[in-house]
Parts: C-alpha cells; structure tokens; sequence
C-alpha cells in the first residue's frame, strides 16, 4: 500500500512541475496540441493557418514542450511546410529577472551557427508584427562553408520582442521559393497571436 501511495506522489508531482494538465506528449490530434500550444508556449493560431494543417505532433522531452504543424499553402500552388514551435514548460510563468536579454532572428541563427563547420546566410531580415505583439523575422536558403554555397530547404525564423516567448520557425518543403514568394510567408504567419491567458507577456526592455 506504501507503494502505491508512492507512485502516486512521484506522479502528481511530475504532472505540477510540467503542467501535465495542458501536456499531451506524442499526440496527433489537432485539438490537443493547438491547446498544448497555447498554454505552455503562450501562442494562438487564426482560422487561416489552423484550416491548412494537414498533420500535427507534440513531445515532451525534459520540460521541453515541441509542436510541429504541417501546412499546406494552397494560396501558393505546391508549397507545403512545418511551422515549429518549441519552449520550456513553465517558462511563461518565470519571473521577468530570469528572463534572458532577447534577440533577434538573425542574431538567434548566428548564435545556433556560432563554432559548426558551416553557417547560414541570411538572405533578408525585416521586422515582425504578428496579432498583437512584434518582433522580427530572418530567411535563409542556403548554407556556406568551405569556400561553398550549398542550397538548404526554405527556412523562416520568427523571434517575438517579448520576454519569455520562445522563437518559432517555418520551413517549406518538396521545392524552393521564388522571391515573391519567400515575401508572401511572413505575411501568411501573421495570424499567429498570443494565446488569452498570456497576453501581458511583458516587452524585453529597448536595446541601446
């Protein structure tokens, strides 16, 4: 009985410290991982973008909550794609202090690059207003290194100004962008918003 009992407690405690009640590690089903989205990483999807999933995961993984939602751009002809979303459970609840100094998209892929072999080249970076909140937003298509170029999948990173939102990216699949096409990506992201239970998710103080 002592046991039992034990077991118990080692599993409530696990479900309070990961917020289980919102964690649904290796589910398919839509629903559920648009509501683990919302609640551990602070985002909301509008009916444009959530209508285009096609396919969704989730994991959990050492409090680290990921969500991965396949889309399909019918607005483009044969553009498909991953939007990936990934934070630490619990993080939107820290304490501002804790917080780290953001930055942005580019720094963020240039710090993620920092001592390989290879490195991305930033095609562009503009900034971001998604519904409600800013940031900015980085492009790369191709690697270097070596005194090479090597061409990569179309790939979008997303890093909010506001304390305590993890980045997020896109990256398209089965063919390459054109260039009006790469411009049209971000203005597609921009129903992404902040999820009604963390909307005062307070701005990262101005950078000198």
């Amino acid at each position: 009985m002592k046991k039992v009992v034990l077991a118990c407690f080692v599993i409530l405690l696990f479900i309070r410290e990961a917020g289980a009640e919102s964690v649904n590690p290796g589910s398919s089903d839509l629903q559920s991982n648009l509501a683990l989205l919302s609640v551990q990483c602070g985002y909301a999807l509008d009916k444009n973008i959530s209508d285009r999933v096609v396919k969704s995961s989730s994991t959990v993984s050492d409090k680290v909550v990921s969500v991965d939602l396949y889309i399909d751009l019918s607005s483009m002809p044969a553009i498909q794609g991953k939007l990936s979303f990934s934070c630490l459970a619990g993080a939107l609840s820290a304490s501002p202090e804790s917080s780290a100094q953001r930055t942005t998209a580019a720094d963020e892929i240039a710090l993620e690059d920092s001592g390989g072999r290879y490195a991305r080249n930033i095609v562009w970076q503009r900034k971001y207003e998604g519904d409600g909140w800013g940031g900015t937003v980085a492009y790369v298509n191709f690697v270097s290194g070596d005194q090479s170029k090597q061409p990569i999948p179309d790939y979008f990173l997303i890093c909010p100004d506001k304390n305590r939102l993890a980045c997020f990216s896109f990256e398209v699949g089965k063919r390459r962008l054109k260039k009006q096409e790469s411009d049209l990506v971000p203005e597609f992201l921009h129903g992404i918003s902040l999820s009604n239970s963390h909307k005062t998710v307070p701005n990262s103080p101005d950078k000198e």
